[in-house]
């Protein structure tokens, strides 16, 4: 069946783009190749994809969640609630650039000279 997958993306894409090229506009169009039997795994390489930078809707469409719903969710969470500020994933080694290491590092060298020399 994951065949006629792309059978019918040509087929969608055709016919949109068909019916919007007038106006300037293509589309793409792609239908995730989810199955019973790949879902947890695709779920995790889209939702690690998410984590360096790819579609995050990929990851969304992945566990379930319509396309429109997360674009309104997101708009919601970030635009209304302010909730981008408020909600700072934890630093680490995969979120964090080298220069920020390098700084954390020599400071709390210093931190521990300062200690060291005061006793």
């Amino acid at each position: 069946m994951l065949a006629y997958l792309n059978v019918y993306e040509s087929w969608i894409k055709f016919l949109i783009n068909s019916k919007f090229t007038r106006k300037g506009l293509t589309f793409d169009f792609e239908i995730l190749p989810l199955t019973v039997f790949n879902r947890q795994e695709l779920q995790q390489n889209y939702f690690r994809g998410a984590q360096y930078g790819y579609s995050k809707m990929f990851a969304g469409v992945a566990m379930g969640i319509k396309q429109m719903d997360q674009l309104s969710l997101m708009n919601f969470e970030n635009d209304f609630l302010k909730m981008s500020t408020k909600m700072v994933p934890l630093q680490s080694s995969y979120t964090t650039s080298g220069n920020v290491i390098a700084d954390e590092e020599k400071t709390s060298t210093k931190t521990a000279q300062k200690t060291t020399s005061q006793q």
